[in-house]
């Protein structure tokens, strides 16, 4: 699923892209467009949507560079349009070089399975970081794009407006945990890890639990 990782702006956000080459579609673009559409280019891949996680200004800062640059439609999650209209943090958004971001041709419906750039993707809904943020899971390879709902032993902050540590804990729990078997986790930030190792070595929930792991 994954063709490329890139870790863009000052926050090391990942930025994937996935699909089908050369059919692709971008997750989450915080930075650094200008790298990612070289990239695109150079590989001779065609964009088709830009799909994000959820609606902080480190994920979605460039989305408006990609869409002007290509056309392209964006989905992202219903409850976090108030975050695509106004970011929470102007400064940031300044220092990003952030433009306002398109109206979302598709909303993310949790459970859904959706078809996009060669992929089926399925939707689940795993508010906590965010209200609406979603996890993008693809089934033929084992792999989910976790967005800032888990890292490599650590869980996303819940500091922030709409952000609320107990629901992040349930849809680790019940959302992820739940899940069948291992799966690979591609996070919004640091490397990928799996769904076995953080539910035995993630400080917030395996064996060890009691540290302190929060981005």
């Amino acid at each position: 699923m994954i063709l490329a990782r890139h870790t863009v702006g000052p926050f090391a956000e990942n930025c994937y892209v996935i699909g089908a080459a050369p059919r692709v579609a971008v997750v989450d673009p915080g930075a650094e467009s200008e790298r990612i559409a070289a990239d695109l280019d150079a590989r001779s891949f065609r964009p088709e949507a830009i799909l994000l996680t959820h609606g902080h200004i480190d994920h979605i800062a460039h989305v408006g560079h990609l869409c002007e640059r290509y056309g392209l439609p964006v989905w992202a999650p219903a409850e976090d349009q108030f975050l695509l209209d106004s970011p929470q943090i102007p400064e940031l958004a300044a220092m990003l070089g952030a433009r306002p971001c398109p109206k979302p041709a598709r909303r993310w419906v949790d459970g859904e399975t959706v078809e996009v750039a060669g992929l089926e993707i399925e939707v689940i809904h795993a508010p906590g970081h965010t209200p609406g943020h979603v996890c993008l899971l693809h089934r033929a390879s084992r792999e989910i794009l976790v967005g800032d709902v888990i890292f490599q032993r650590g869980i996303g902050r819940t500091d922030l407006p709409g952000g609320d540590h107990a629901t992040l804990e349930r849809s680790i729990r019940g959302r992820l945990f739940t899940l069948d078997g291992d799966w690979t986790l591609h996070p919004g930030h640091g490397p990928a890890t799996t769904l076995a190792e953080e539910r035995e070595e993630n400080p917030f929930f395996g064996r060890r639990a009691g540290g302190f792991g929060l981005r």
